[in-house]
């Protein structure tokens, strides 16, 4: 995969989400995952650059916990997202999730 950042994030959000089961196996959520990002327009390769920059807990903070909670201010604050990240893994979720 060309972003391995933005599918490492984007599997974490299915996983957590309910978007890998029976009836969508990993393989096809990687292809799901390449036919969305085929379609952006974001700055995907910083992006990419600032998620593979996460270590375990800050990313599953950024992908699963709440944008608002403490912890997830406290990752953003220490690794200042590009501009778009945000957007890009909210459009993630409510597109193909």
């Amino acid at each position: 995969m060309q972003y391995p950042g933005i599918y490492r994030a984007a599997f974490l959000i299915a996983l957590d989400n309910g978007g890998i089961n029976r009836g969508r196996s990993k393989e096809q959520h990687a292809r799901d995952v390449e036919r969305f990002l085929a379609t952006r327009v974001e700055p995907l390769r910083e992006i990419d650059n600032w998620l593979q920059g996460l270590d375990d807990a800050e990313l599953d903070e950024i992908c699963c916990g709440d944008r608002e909670s403490e912890e997830g201010i406290a990752v953003r604050e220490r690794h200042p997202p590009p501009p778009f990240a945000d957007s890009l893994l909210d459009d993630y979720f409510e597109e193909v999730c």
